[in-house]
């Protein structure tokens, strides 16, 4: 059995939507894992007919590469629906954390805000970033 130990924890969702389609295309979710000092991304491409996506999981401990990887994945000429969730489930192992737990929870009850139709700028993208890494608690 998995312990919950990790009181609360900001994630950042990001979902590219098609300019053609209006269809989201890709679901990003990033967190920081304040234990081992690195952002967790957690992400998939969504389902076609013709093609089945795979979750991916990367981490980072460059804020600048973290951006440029997110940047990268998302077309420019797409917009991005943005949500800040504040889990208060999470496992203290960020291993155990994985697309589908993310996505099974990803729910109002957690959200703590959203915009939708946002460009993904880099500027704005790394102040986001870097909230996530420096808004926390410690109490359990």
């Amino acid at each position: 059995m998995t312990e919950f130990a990790v009181p609360d924890c900001l994630v950042l969702k990001l979902e590219e939507v098609d300019s053609d389609t209006k269809i989201i295309d890709t679901t990003v979710y990033v967190f920081y894992d304040k234990a081992e000092h690195h952002y967790v991304i957690r992400g998939q491409r969504g389902f076609t007919p013709k093609y089945k996506s795979c979750s991916y999981s990367f981490v980072s401990t460059d804020v600048d590469d973290l951006a440029y990887f997110l940047q990268y994945i998302v077309c420019r000429d797409n917009f991005v629906n943005e949500v800040l969730y504040n889990y208060d489930n999470f496992s203290s192992d960020s291993n155990d954390i994985t697309f589908e737990f993310l996505k099974e929870y990803d729910h109002p009850d957690y959200e703590i805000s959203g915009y939708n139709n946002q460009k993904l700028g880099r500027k704005k993208l790394l102040k986001n970033l870097r909230m996530l890494r420096n808004v926390f608690n410690y109490y359990n």
